[in-house]
């Protein structure tokens, strides 16, 4: 397997590890989730098919939950957030397509994981809540609204950084 690069780190954290907060949240409904991650096998040793299972779900709900992020966190946030109006054709100039490789990197994908942590930690609570062993403590009803509205508002802040340093480098973007 590869290291770690920033080839891949983005992905990583934009879609991989809310994926697994999701996949962790289901494993309170589901037995052969929670054996994935040894949560409730009987050895409590993960196994190498549990992580190549849990690794590939977690990558497949992390897509999954990058969809609702665009259905409902991503529409909210054009309210707050100008669009610039960006000329992609600036970016045939290699300079330009490396800083904006580099702002993807920097920004976007930190909204990715920003905002699509938020949803999974949504439904996550929500499975807990529902299939949980026990009721959950008056520490998560206010840790976890106070982890999505932090959530929120970095995602909204990487947002706006993102489109704000891509319309830098598209070469004067003005905002819609």
């Amino acid at each position: 397997m590869k290291d770690v690069t920033d080839k891949n780190f983005g992905v990583i954290i934009a879609f991989l590890l809310p994926g697994f907060i999701f996949l962790w949240g289901l494993s309170y409904s589901s037995r052969t989730v929670a054996s994935w991650i040894a949560k409730s096998s009987t050895s409590d040793t993960p196994t190498v098919g549990g992580f190549l299972y849990s690794t590939i779900a977690s990558l497949a709900l992390g897509l999954l939950i990058s969809a609702v992020r665009w259905l409902f966190i991503d529409s909210s946030l054009r309210w707050f957030t100008a669009l610039p109006d960006l000329d992609f054709g600036k970016l045939k100039e290699k300079d330009n397509f490396y800083a904006f490789q580099g702002v993807v990197e920097n920004h976007y994908r930190y909204y990715q994981y920003y905002s699509n942590t938020l949803i999974a930690v949504i439904l996550s609570f929500g499975t807990y809540v529902s299939y949980g062993p026990e009721r959950p403590s008056l520490t998560l009803w206010i840790g976890v609204p106070v982890i999505v509205i932090v959530l929120y508002f970095a995602s909204r802040d990487a947002l706006s950084k993102y489109h704000k340093r891509a319309a830098e480098i598209a070469d004067g973007g003005k905002p819609r």
